[in-house]
C-alpha cells in the first residue's frame, strides 16, 4: 500500500478569493480533473463537484479540493483566513502530486514536507499555521 504524504506551502499574502481563483485556473490548466468538496458529504463520505473554471467554485471558509492526474490524486486543504494550504495523497515513483500541485503556484514562498514537525510547530508558535 501507498505511504501517504503531505505539504504545507506558505503564501506572502492571506489567502483571498482573487488568489483561490488563480490557483484553481492553474490546477485547471495543468491537471487533468479538478474537483471541490461539498459540505456535509454523503453518507459520511465526501461528494465532490468538478470545476471547471473560477466560476463554478462553491465559496465557504475552508474549501477543499481534489486534483486528479491518471490515477493518482491530491487533496488541498485551505482558509480564507490565512497564508498557507496543506495537501494530502500518495507518494508515488518521482515527484507526489500533493507537492506537483504548489509547483509553479505564485507567491508561495516556502513548502514545508509535514513530517518536519520541527518546523510546522515553530510556525504554528508563531500563529502561522
Amino acid at each position: 500500500m501507498p505511504e501517504r504524504s503531505g505539504f504545507v506551502a506558505l503564501f506572502e499574502e492571506l489567502l483571498d478569493r482573487e488568489g483561490v481563483e488563480e490557483m484553481v485556473a492553474h490546477w485547471i490548466a495543468r491537471f487533468e480533473r479538478v474537483e471541490q468538496a461539498l459540505p456535509g458529504g454523503v453518507r459520511g463520505g465526501t461528494a465532490t463537484m468538478e470545476i471547471h473554471g473560477a466560476s463554478d467554485i462553491f465559496w465557504e471558509e475552508y474549501p477543499q479540493f481534489r486534483i486528479a492526474e491518471g490515477e493518482a490524486f491530491a487533496w488541498v486543504y485551505l482558509s480564507l483566513r490565512r497564508k498557507s494550504i496543506e495537501t494530502t495523497g500518495f507518494s508515488t515513483s518521482g515527484i507526489p502530486l500533493c507537492l506537483e500541485v504548489l509547483l509553479e503556484l505564485p507567491r508561495i514562498y516556502e513548502i514545508i514536507d509535514e513530517k518536519n514537525e520541527a518546523r510546522l510547530a515553530q510556525l504554528e508558535r508563531e500563529g502561522i499555521l
